[in-house]
């Protein structure tokens, strides 16, 4: 943008972040006429669910990531050492672009000024015995630089879900590309165990008694059918989902814990009421079949950032205005107008009724205490198969692991490797070992780590002293699919409208 080309423009609405939600809302404003300026402070798009070739994740680990949002990034090259990380970021510098370019003639080279580069802005790196080990395994992730596509939140779409319905509305389908999602699989006792997730797979079960069969079709049934459900519903108030289950349908063990976590997706044993896990169960169940025999999609080339850049198109097209790598310096009220807005960029000031953001746009947003541990493990073979993608459940004592895998198959992997990513809630401090325990359980002897990366992705909060009427938006959850964002941004949008 050439300098002050906007300066004392006036927009209906501005929007800072382009991060899924943020893409949806300025899309959904443009296509009803409003006039959108949305802005982000990042070179790429997706904002907290961006999505990397492997030497742009390692400049986001180095320069771009916020801080606040994400103190530290882990970083483990080749073998996963559960006492110590290769690299442990915990601050930004001025990323050399030379430093992570990958060159097909010089790859050794670039390889060990990656390493170098990692040490400077790395605390308490451990001496790398093995160091010329080291770089040729970096020289070969730099070799397939642009094939992966590394999801800093990575999350899927059920095929009867509302991210779906939205990209079918909106009319988005030649801009992104999905993938079905083909196997559930549930890890108990360190042991790997696909779900059985249609009647079909139900009744081809070898690890399913006939007894256990006859529950879940039971179920199954019950489920999908409103009247039955409301009919079990009625005397079950006061029940959560676990009681429900084992209380109307005699669910147990692994059964039970696969109906819970690896189907109803719930994050604790107490966290759904009967009727918020029936409902999961039946989004579930009514998904199969829509696209095939899964119940979810997988985005190709990376599902969050891919899926906001589409929506971001589309704002475009509608008349929306787009400006990446520029600051957002302040945002005021407009002296005299209570609805008002300036909105201070590097090359000019911008005026708007409405100002939609990130909080970490707002300079005195605080890191929530909450926060979601996440794992990015890229693997040297396949595991579950090369044309393949597949969701887990890691089942703790306490803890639940969510996990995604993915191949050349969503154009997220070279040929012949694989990614899993894991999360969780909570800190990395009290994650780091469950994380790495449940990425070994799924690996095994099967295949080895070329790259690990942990870290702790904490949600902003702006403090109550911020400027009033300013809808914020949220990072992303720890759920596996993409309705709550959706929801989250047609909430926003209905605000928004209401007051036009």
């Amino acid at each position: 943008m050439s300098e002050n080309t906007l300066d004392n423009e006036e927009f209906d609405i501005v929007v800072l972040g382009t991060g899924l939600v943020e893409s949806i809302i300025a899309s959904e404003l443009a296509a009803a006429d409003k006039k959108v300026l949305h802005i982000d402070r990042n070179p790429y798009y997706g904002g907290n669910s961006a999505c990397f070739t492997f030497s742009a994740f390692v400049e986001w680990a180095l320069e771009h990531r916020d801080e606040r949002q994400t103190p530290l990034v882990d970083i483990f090259i080749g073998s996963i050492n559960t006492d110590s990380p290769t690299f442990s970021v915990r601050r930004v510098g001025e990323l050399k672009q030379e430093a992570v370019v990958p060159s097909s003639a010089e790859g050794s080279s670039h390889a060990s000024r990656l390493l170098d580069r990692l040490s400077a802005y790395s605390a308490d790196t451990p001496t790398l015995p093995e160091r010329s080990i080291t770089t040729e395994q970096l020289a070969r992730l730099l070799e397939n630089d642009r094939k992966y596509a590394i999801e800093l939140a990575p999350k899927v779409a059920y095929c009867r879900g509302e991210l779906i319905d939205l990209v079918i509305n909106a009319g988005i389908g030649e801009y992104v590309q999905f993938k079905g999602v083909e196997h559930n699989y549930i890890i108990r006792n360190d042991t790997v165990e696909r779900v059985p997730d249609s009647k079909g797979d139900i009744f081809a079960s070898d690890s399913l008694s006939l007894v256990e069969k006859r529950k879940l079709m039971k179920l199954m049934t019950a489920i999908t059918d409103d009247e039955d459900i409301t009919q079990l519903l009625d005397d079950c108030a006061d029940m959560d989902f676990v009681q429900f289950l084992e209380t109307r349908f005699k669910l147990a063990g692994k059964l039970l814990d696969s109906v819970v976590y690896a189907v109803a997706r719930a994050e604790s044993r107490d966290e759904l009421s009967a009727r918020a896990g029936c409902e999961r169960v039946q989004k579930y169940v009514k998904s199969i079949g829509r696209y095939g025999r899964m119940a979810y999609l997988c985005a190709m080339y990376g599902g969050g950032s891919e899926i906001a850049q589409s929506f971001c198109r589309l704002c475009a097209v509608s008349g929306g205005t787009y400006i990446l790598s520029e600051d957002v310096r302040s945002i005021q009220r407009r002296d005299g107008d209570n609805e008002g807005y300036s909105v201070q960029l590097a090359h000019g000031t911008v005026y708007t009724k409405h100002v939609v953001l990130d909080p970490c746009y707002a300079p005195d947003s605080l890191p929530a205490a909450s926060a979601i541990s996440r794992a990015i493990c890229i693997l040297d073979h396949p595991v579950f198969g090369e044309d393949t993608t597949a969701i887990l459940s890691y089942v703790a004592d306490t803890r639940i692991v969510s996990m995604l895998y993915t191949t050349q198959a969503t154009l997220a992997a070279p040929t012949g490797q694989s990614v899993v990513y894991a999360w969780t809630v909570g800190r990395l401090t009290d994650s780091r070992a469950l994380l790495l325990h449940a990425l070994t359980t799924v690996v095994g002897s099967l295949a080895r780590p070329l790259f690990t990366a942990l870290f702790e992705a904490r949600d902003m909060q702006p403090s109550e002293n911020g400027v009033p009427g300013l809808v914020y938006t949220a990072s992303p959850d720890s759920t596996l699919d993409f309705d709550s964002t959706v929801g989250q941004a047609q909430q926003v949008v209905s605000k928004l409208l209401s007051k036009q």
